[in-house]
């Protein structure tokens, strides 16, 4: 797959709801889910959006991975199936799945070689792999990073894969990109414009830090004001575009 292709493909598609995207393929599969603990399980479980949860509930058969003992002992006691495991080195599963699931998962990882190897032997023939990573190119980062003057990056992240460089990823280990799509948008610039040192938000929980009263105020001051004003900014700098206007993607992949 060309460049053109690839951006043609990823232009044309409207932007999916992430979670919605991947349960309906995932209905009635038998689902294979990589890293599949959101942070910890208290955050997972709390979280109504939780992808995991979310497959379990459509698929025939759902197996998540993780590298968190003491969060999959909490996981697995609440009725779901987890085993431990670094999805880069060779994992102890003897059965092939339809659906191999990596939801933001490969900006995490430094071996990709590891990864697309237990990827390929895990996955049935015609079965296929669900990778969602942030896409590089959305403004609302490279803005943030302008007006704060600071950079805004989870802590536990590796890497930035832009959809081209995911295909050559792929091209390499023995898959390639059969569908591709921007995800509608869970971060926004406007909502996070006005952190600081004194107040800034942990990426990790979910929350912002020392959330006083005049704060909240002012940050809903800001979501007002800085996002009018943002909306026409984005227009008369033409960084509206699709290409760019979009904080994560996802893509899926079939075995060569």
């Amino acid at each position: 797959m060309n460049k053109f292709e690839l951006a043609d493909m990823i232009k044309r598609v409207k932007p999916v709801n992430r979670e919605s995207f991947i349960s309906d393929i995932c209905s009635n599969k038998t689902v294979l889910d990589l890293g599949c603990i959101r942070h910890s399980a208290e955050f997972a479980l709390k979280d109504a959006n939780w992808l995991h949860k979310r497959i379990k509930a459509v698929a025939k058969k759902t197996v998540g991975v993780d590298y968190l003992p003491e969060e999959i002992t909490k996981i697995n006691s609440r009725g779901y199936d987890v085993i431990f495991g670094d999805v880069t080195t060779p994992l102890d599963i003897t059965e092939k799945f339809d659906v191999i699931v990596a939801g933001d998962l490969l900006e995490h990882l430094a071996n990709f070689e590891g990864f697309f190897s237990n990827c390929k032997t895990l996955l049935k023939p015609e079965g296929i792999l669900i990778i969602t990573t942030p896409n590089p190119f959305f403004c609302g980062q490279f803005h943030y990073v302008a007006f704060n003057k600071n950079f805004i990056v989870n802590p536990e992240h590796t890497c930035w894969i832009d959809p081209q460089c995911l295909s050559q990823l792929a091209k390499k280990h023995g898959f390639r990109i059969t569908e591709a799509a921007y995800i509608k948008n869970s971060w926004s610039l406007r909502w996070m414009i006005c952190e600081t040192n004194e107040h800034p938000y942990d990426i990790l929980n979910g929350k912002w830090e020392n959330d006083t009263i005049s704060f909240k105020i002012k940050r809903m001051l800001f979501i007002k004001i800085f996002g009018l004003f943002y909306f026409f900014y984005s227009i008369f700098t033409g960084t509206n575009s699709i290409l760019c206007r979009h904080s994560d993607y996802l893509a899926v992949l079939k075995k060569e």
